[in-house]
């Protein structure tokens, strides 16, 4: 075993500090790091141990001879070293040759001597994982000199580990929040939503909404398309992120204060690191809160501050003052809110707070002329598109489809049944009868296609007409592209100016701009 002589020692200072600023941001860091310590101290195995919040310890890195560790490999260290090291909080040394007797596992392993450093920041703070290397060569002598350096690298491996740690941490957090952007995908919009004369009225109070940043409630029944109104008043509203929060998870106070408002490190048992709400994540933006009526009565209290005050305090937050966020609250439900408010399921002082604006979306059953327009954009929204024909627009229209699961049992059915067309026939051009299932459309037994009284002249004569209104839609659409694209260069790009001249709403003439296709310029969008 070589001298490692003063020389030798700075020369390896400088080349662990090379490669850990080489590899700051990279995977390769501590495995780096380990062969720059083994290679100096001649050692034949190293490993970085991090503590688990269940007690446990689990191996980050290990190699030997410039390679990775196998899973075998890492077991085959010895534990009762890095547990002494990690309880103790001091460096462990074992040498077979300063006659100290060896641990069974070492025994059997062959090691003749071993290093163990607690790895934590400060002398006072707890150890979060230790760094163990050992040697397996009899003819290796472990000197003070190779000691002292292992316990200096010890102290840049802590601040690795705990880089490290903290990287895991942000990526978890962002994987969180990535979770609950509703915008992580596009969305319909306002136009393709609320484009159906049945939905005149509501679209004059979703209008109202876009204009304030105030609370909105929006009610219906389940698969109605509630979230993504939620979605596009908030995208119309430019009032981004959308973050959605999936109420009624849990029923602990805490588990609901963790993920509304967060917590600080060490605020309850396993709150091991700090954890940010999905209230401060929207900041700036919207917060659509999900199924309201799911929330428990003990957390309505909190987010009744939060609404009326703006102001929260994560968990073991202890500074004066409240931390504030800027947030748009959107609240949706499918059950009876005032049902719930006389049972005492749903505070009242809460609901007029988030009712400011109260929406209420029809069910699919009560606009069942819209049915053969919904099914045609969904349609359309797939690569290859069909025609419907004329006998499955007369099934969807009939009064004996319940519809109990809404918009979004229609759209199932749709892409079902094109599924099913195109297995049957790849060159299929029109969705027929026999390509949907009974179940799908909430019925048992065989499809029937109603007549309605209807002589099968007038039925043919509906189709045609409608079918005239198509063609008509799509030379109005046209007509309208033009005349838009008139008046937006009239206004020189400028949507607000736009709207004023053509007298109608910038968050409607936006909507229609972009269910056009009509994009204005970079920075006249307002």
């Amino acid at each position: 075993m070589s001298e490692l002589d003063h020389e030798r020692m700075w020369a390896f200072a400088r080349d662990l500090l090379g490669r850990v600023g080489a590899a700051l941001d990279g995977d390769a860091v501590l495995a780096d790091g380990l062969d720059a310590v083994l290679d100096v101290l001649e050692a034949d195995r190293g490993i970085v141990f991090v503590s688990e919040p269940d007690g446990t310890t689990r191996a980050l890195a290990g190699r030997r001879s410039r390679r990775p560790l196998s899973a075998m490999e890492r077991e085959e260290v010895s534990k009762t070293l890095v547990r002494e090291a990690m309880t103790s909080g001091t460096v462990v040394r074992f040498d077979a040759l300063m006659h100290q007797a060896p641990s069974a596992s070492a025994q059997s392993l062959g090691i003749v001597a071993a290093l163990v450093a607690p790895l934590g920041l400060g002398a006072a703070s707890r150890a979060r994982g230790a760094l163990y290397v050992d040697f397996r060569n009899r003819s290796r002598v472990v000197d003070e000199r190779r000691v002292e350096l292992f316990v200096a690298s010890a102290a840049v491996f802590a601040l690795l580990l705990e880089q490290q740690t903290r990287h895991e941490h942000v990526q978890g957090e962002l994987s969180e929040a990535k979770s609950h952007l509703l915008d992580v995908r596009p969305a319909p919009t306002l136009d393709e939503l609320l484009g159906y004369g049945s939905l005149a009225r509501l679209s004059e109070d979703v209008e109202l909404a876009i204009a304030s940043s105030a609370p909105l409630l929006v009610l219906g029944e389940s698969g109605t398309g509630k979230t993504m109104l939620a979605h596009a008043v908030a995208a119309a509203s430019r009032r981004k992120p959308v973050v959605r929060v999936m109420l009624g998870a849990s029923d602990d106070l805490n588990t609901i204060a963790s993920e509304l408002f967060g917590h600080e490190r060490g605020a309850f048992t396993g709150a091991n690191t700090k954890r940010v709400g999905l209230v401060e994540y929207a900041a700036g933006g919207t917060l659509v809160l999900d199924e309201l009526l799911n929330l428990p009565s003990n957390a309505q209290r909190l987010l009744l501050d939060f609404v009326q005050f703006g102001t929260f305090r994560p968990l073991g937050y202890e500074r004066q003052e409240p931390k504030r966020a800027d947030v748009r609250i959107i609240a949706a439900t499918n059950g009876d809110v005032q049902a719930a408010i006389r049972d005492g399921r749903l505070r009242e002082d809460l609901y007029h707070r988030l009712a400011h604006f109260e929406i209420e979306v029809p069910p699919l059953r009560s606009r069942r002329d819209d049915i053969p327009l919904l099914a045609e954009r969904f349609l359309a929204r797939t690569p290859r598109t069909l025609a419907l024909s004329l006998d499955v627009r007369r099934l969807l229209l009939s009064p004996a489809l319940p519809w109990s699961g809404n918009v979004r049992q229609l759209e199932r059915a749709i892409a079902r049944a094109r599924d099913r067309a195109f297995v049957r026939d790849p060159e299929a051009e029109a969705l027929l009868v026999e390509h949907f299932d009974a179940r799908d459309l909430g019925t048992d037994g065989a499809l029937r296609v109603p007549t309605a009284g209807a002589a099968p002249a007038a039925v043919e004569m509906i189709g045609a007409k409608w079918q005239h209104l198509q063609n008509e839609r799509s030379r109005i659409d046209e007509e309208e592209k033009d005349l838009l694209r008139e008046a937006l260069n009239a206004a020189s790009g400028v949507v607000s100016r736009m709207a004023r001249d053509l007298g109608i709403a910038r968050t409607t003439l936006s909507s229609r701009l972009s269910a056009l296709g009509i994009r204005a310029s970079k920075g006249n969008e307002s």
